[in-house]
């Protein structure tokens, strides 16, 4: 079945909900982005009282947002709902722990073709669902594979530029609110893995004060989670099967995991700190070069943190000190390479002159 809405579209092989509620979302976060009012049809409560609240977030979170005006009737309460119980599921380390954490409760994962995994990656999206198949058996639960172009049109997959109103990391979570209205009929809960821990909060298009607010009274949205990644990943080191199948890459459509681009090396550091000198889902082996060789940014660089307060060898350690203390300077990482080496010291040397001129 797909449902539609100007040029939007979601995919899935259920029946899908006959009404226009999953573009509300959409439709909102368009609205504060562009600055244009939002018309957003016929919606139920208790969404349609937190509206608001929901537009006022994302007007302080989007660089640029408007609190435009919504235009909207309210729905009668809705009749009961469904039994099932959902979670977005990518067979990564945020949903693996909300699936162990609550496997007693979930019946079935939703896996999107289109949301981190362009639509044309066919055939890397296979390998991905193949992998999540295998989670969904082990656990005993139902898959359900959905295709949607929320994200990347077909046609600008490899260009860089994607369809969305504002930047994916604030819209992602909009879309997931879409496409769990789109599929109503299945669940009365969803669950939306955490990213970041409580102490690591930042604006984000899924947000523990957030993800709530796309409620219904007959779908109850949940943001799943507020623990650190190194103890989400001591709770499902135990799992064989899961570290065999984990996919956190987003860098390479080749394989599951590249090995080596920051969220793989950031992932691997965490599994060695647990005591888990190696994984049968990363293709390399850890060493320190590859660990001083990521370019860290102001937002992983609190990740990785707490890697120091790990077990970590001091090697590896060193390392995650030197990667850290290379973002923080403002300089590329080091790799050794002399080429590179002639960057770092030519940005140690501006950054020098910019603080001297600066003094005085």
């Amino acid at each position: 079945m797909k449902v539609s809405d100007r040029g939007l579209w979601i995919e899935s092989p259920i029946p899908m909900a006959d009404s226009l509620l999953w573009t509300v979302p959409l439709r909102l976060v368009e609205a504060v982005a562009t600055g244009r009012p939002a018309e957003l049809g016929t919606v139920p409560p208790p969404l349609a009282d937190r509206l608001p609240e929901i537009r006022d977030i994302y007007a302080a979170w989007i660089k640029g947002g408007s609190a435009v005006p919504l235009i909207y009737n309210r729905a009668p309460s809705a009749p009961d709902a469904p039994q099932g119980v959902s979670l977005f599921f990518s067979g990564g380390v945020d949903s693996y722990h909300s699936l162990v954490k609550h496997r007693d409760e979930i019946d079935q994962l939703i896996l999107v073709h289109g949301f981190d995994i362009p639509l044309t990656e066919t055939v890397f999206f296979s390998t991905a669902e193949s992998l999540v198949r295998r989670a969904a058996q082990t656990f005993g639960k139902r898959l359900i594979v959905v295709r949607t172009n929320l994200h990347w049109d077909e046609s600008t997959a490899f260009t860089g530029q994607g369809r969305t109103p504002c930047p994916w990391v604030m819209y992602y979570g909009a879309a997931m609110a879409g496409v769990a209205h789109a599929l109503a009929p299945i669940h009365r809960k969803v669950y939306f893995a955490s990213t970041y821990a409580y102490g690591e909060l930042r604006p984000a298009g899924s947000h523990p004060l957030l993800d709530p607010l796309w409620s219904t009274d007959s779908l109850a949205i949940v943001h799943d989670g507020g623990e650190r990644r190194i103890d989400k990943l001591r709770d499902l080191i135990v799992y064989p099967d899961i570290l065999a199948n984990l996919r956190v890459c987003w860098q390479s459509f080749a394989r599951p995991n590249c090995g080596r681009c920051e969220k793989c090396v950031r992932t691997m550091l965490g599994l060695r700190a647990l005591g888990v000198e190696s994984c049968p889902a990363f293709p390399t082996p850890l060493t320190p070069d590859l660990v001083r060789s990521q370019a860290l940014d102001a937002i992983v660089v609190m990740l990785w943190r707490e890697l120091l307060d790990s077990d970590l060898p001091a090697g590896l350690k060193n390392a995650v000190r030197a990667a850290i203390g290379s973002c923080e300077a403002g300089l590329p990482p080091r790799t050794g390479k002399p080429r590179q080496e002639l960057r770092r010291l030519y940005y140690a040397s501006r950054n020098a002159a910019r603080a001297l001129r600066a003094a005085f």
